[in-house]
């Protein structure tokens, strides 16, 4: 007969432990571990900004397979090509898209290019009147300025010297970043589930199943992110240009058109600076009356895409409030300048669902559990148990 045995008491704490209250006591106790994972955190955050050429080209290729993966399996699936050569195809289409559209929107600029000097001279001269005779300035004080920037340029010579210098280097960190990005895009086309299943196996055999499903709950986030991402980028980048044709500056459309779909993957920010960058463009090259039509356009199209096209399109695929996104974009912002703008929403979105995951609150029931991958990690777990010969 099993003899019971009474449960051991806890020791008592000490006297000194004793006078301090449970509360204070807690709170300490989560305090230290607040702190360590806050460490932990910003030491990863400075390791990652040191690599910026590295880690930027990288997650740029993550967001560009989000939305060149549905083009992959589709060619896979219904084509005689490989993975790889899908893969090929896909990437190669892309930089044909973005060559097409960069080189249609330089020859625009360049076979307009006498009209924008012109136009921007006589605008910048009719500006330069309506406020001398608004604000009674003379052309004395004008002149003086004009001087004291020239003065100004002058004397910084120097630093604008050392800022081209550094300028050459940064182009030069764009080319490598830009070849980092396409060799990663590739090979996460064609290689990405086998590179996510070794990476996964190098974790304990417990954890794989788990991480394994929070992470593709939080792809699946990451890709609706990215979808309508590009829909409302192109709704907005639209809606200016067709602004633009009927002020009669249809042949800066396509520019504008490619300067708004591209800042437009900026939240918040992006929409408001190429908004205000067409508008300027219109007030320059037209009149006030223009502009003021082309500011009404852009605010009438945020508007739609804001209280329209993002409920409607983003639905409950990635659950974040606007509070988060817009303090997220700041914290971006603070840490990256323009890159953690850029990658901070769709980070965010990822980690969203992830720990949703994690934590037993499923956002992607549907997804269910990958049998493929289980039984994958399961031949790992036997190879691992199985004896040596």
């Amino acid at each position: 007969m099993t003899k019971l045995r009474a449960t051991p008491l806890p020791p008592e704490p000490s006297k000194e432990v004793a006078e301090i209250p449970m509360g204070i006591r807690r709170m300490a106790a989560w305090s230290w571990r607040l702190l360590l994972i806050v460490a932990a955190v910003s030491l990863l955050v400075w390791g990652l900004l040191q690599v910026t050429t590295l880690v930027i080209p990288v997650l740029l290729a993550i967001l560009l397979a989000v939305m060149l993966n549905p083009v992959v399996k589709m060619l896979t699936r219904y084509t005689f090509l490989g993975r790889g050569a899908s893969s090929g195809i896909a990437l190669l289409g892309l930089l044909l898209v973005i060559a097409g559209m960069f080189t249609l929107a330089g020859r625009q600029l360049i076979a307009q290019w006498d009209g924008i000097q012109s136009n921007a001279v006589a605008g910048f001269q009719s500006i330069t009147t309506w406020v001398t005779q608004t604000f009674q300035i003379d052309d004395t004080m004008i002149d003086s300025a004009i001087d004291q920037a020239l003065a100004q340029l002058q004397a910084n010579a120097n630093a604008l010297v050392d800022q081209a210098v550094n300028t050459a280097g940064v182009l030069g960190n764009i080319g490598t970043g830009i070849v980092v990005c396409l060799f990663t895009l590739f090979f996460l086309l064609a290689n990405g589930t086998s590179i996510w299943l070794w990476v996964v196996g190098l974790l304990p055999p417990a954890a794989r199943t788990s991480t394994h499903e929070s992470v593709r709950r939080g792809w699946k986030a990451l890709s609706a992110y990215v979808r309508t991402q590009i829909l409302v980028a192109a709704v907005d980048a639209t809606g200016i240009g067709i602004g633009m044709l009927a002020l009669g500056l249809g042949s800066y459309a396509v520019p504008i058109w490619l300067l708004v779909f591209l800042f437009s993957f900026i939240p918040l920010v992006g929409a408001v600076v190429s908004g205000a960058i067409a508008a300027l463009l219109v007030l320059v090259l037209q009149n006030w009356v223009y502009a003021l039509i082309m500011l009404a356009i852009v605010v009438a199209v945020q508007q739609i895409e804001g209280n329209l096209l993002q409920p409607l399109l983003m639905g409950k695929a990635v659950e974040l409030h606007p509070l988060a996104v817009f303090l997220g974009v700041a914290a971006g912002a603070m840490v990256a300048g323009i890159p953690g703008a850029l990658f901070a929403i769709p980070l965010m979105a990822f980690t969203n669902a992830t720990m949703l995951y994690l934590v037993g609150r499923d956002p992607s029931p549907e997804l269910g559990i990958d049998q493929a991958a289980r039984t994958h990690f399961a031949e790992l777990k036997r190879k691992r148990r199985a004896p040596a010969v």
